[in-house]
């Protein structure tokens, strides 16, 4: 889960420039590498030697992360916030799945109502599974060793501009962000460059409940070949090339204090479909050829400010994905691939402090 630290609406007191932000969340992960039933009940029958690579299906997790930001009047009186921070999620019994991050953040204030945000991200490993390379079968025929591992490493340069409209209960956000991909050595054809162009609104209907609608056109072009001289309209390898609308709705509600202390109740909503833009024909690139995915995820937060500085958040989160393509004959086959029903639930416990 992806606890990333980001700066506050409410900037810190002047005399308050510098805070520490920590956070633990341990939580449990019903399908940590997002494999169908086909799957499931292969790794639970034994089958597929090679391929798997995993203990267990599901895990307990936990996440962690640490935030330093700095907050001044750098621009005149206009508020600047400097950050950086460290986010990992440590999976008890699979550790080949755990991960981790790193990002620096500056936000900027442009008047009290506009400011702006630039972040830079890096992942420098990320695990999905292991997968069968064709390459490798053509030399070593059906054998485990030919299921290789899929790992990429990311970086995500993202920027956003937000405004408070006058009247106050309105609020805009727009999103861009430019994401590369690097594969490991043996799928080197799935690097791409990914960009995200996205608008949010926050709109408080009352003191205590607000609503918020959002949409996001992600593309992604991958590299499509893998070999020296290659091009990708001529090549062989699996192109993964793809366009996605995302649409989102969520709303925050403000419940009644418990023993003076505030808690809040949140429910964000979202439906991705995503079209892959392969030319190939569908017996050199079966995976993509005419595929489409249909995602959904639920996330619910129930958070309780406990202390002054500290918070408890309860979550659960809720994703599936249906994937199928206009190639009657590999609807099945793509399906076992890539269909996958996922959940999690878990604490988060949140503390920070400022000097």
């Amino acid at each position: 889960m992806n606890s990333k630290i980001v700066a506050g609406e409410n900037p810190a007191k002047a005399k308050d420039k510098w805070s520490v932000r920590l956070s633990l969340s341990p939580y449990y992960d019903s399908n940590i590498l997002k494999y169908s039933n086909k799957y499931i009940e292969r790794f639970k029958n034994g089958e597929d030697e090679g391929r798997f690579h995993i203990h267990s299906i599901d895990d307990l997790t936990f996440g962690y992360s640490f935030g330093l930001v700095y907050s001044n009047q750098i621009i005149g009186k206009l508020k600047t916030i400097l950050g950086a921070g460290f986010d990992s999620d440590a999976y008890s019994y699979n550790s080949i799945k755990s991960w981790f991050t790193y990002d620096i953040f500056l936000r900027q204030y442009l008047s009290k109502s506009t400011s702006f945000y630039v972040s830079y991200s890096y992942i420098p490993k990320f695990y999905v599974r292991h997968f069968r390379d064709e390459d490798w079968v053509k030399y070593y025929g059906y054998v485990p060793e030919t299921f290789q591992p899929y790992e990429f490493s990311k970086d995500d340069y993202s920027v956003w501009l937000h405004h408070t409209f006058s009247w106050k209960t309105t609020r805009a956000r727009a999103y861009f962000s430019y994401m590369r991909y690097f594969l490991n050595p043996s799928n080197t054809e799935y690097d791409s460059n990914d960009f995200l162009y996205g608008l949010r609104i926050y709109q408080s209907l009352t003191k205590k409940l607000d609503v918020n609608f959002a949409y996001y056109y992600i593309t992604s072009d991958a590299k499509g070949y893998d070999e020296p001289g290659e091009v990708k309209e001529l090549s062989d390898d699996s192109d993964a090339s793809n366009y996605e609308h995302v649409y989102a709705v969520g709303f925050d509600y403000q419940m009644p204090k418990i023993f003076k202390l505030k808690n809040e109740i949140s429910i964000d909503a979202q439906y991705q479909r995503a079209f892959y833009t392969t030319d190939h024909f569908l017996e050199l690139d079966p995976l993509h050829a005419g595929r489409y995915d249909y995602n959904y995820r639920v996330f619910v937060n129930y958070n309780w400010d406990v202390y002054k500085n500290f918070s408890l958040t309860a979550f659960y989160q809720w994703m599936k994905r249906e994937s199928s393509t206009s190639a009657e004959a590999n609807r099945e086959y793509v399906s076992n691939e890539k269909d996958y029903t996922q959940y999690r639930i878990g604490v988060r416990f949140k503390y920070s402090f400022s000097f």
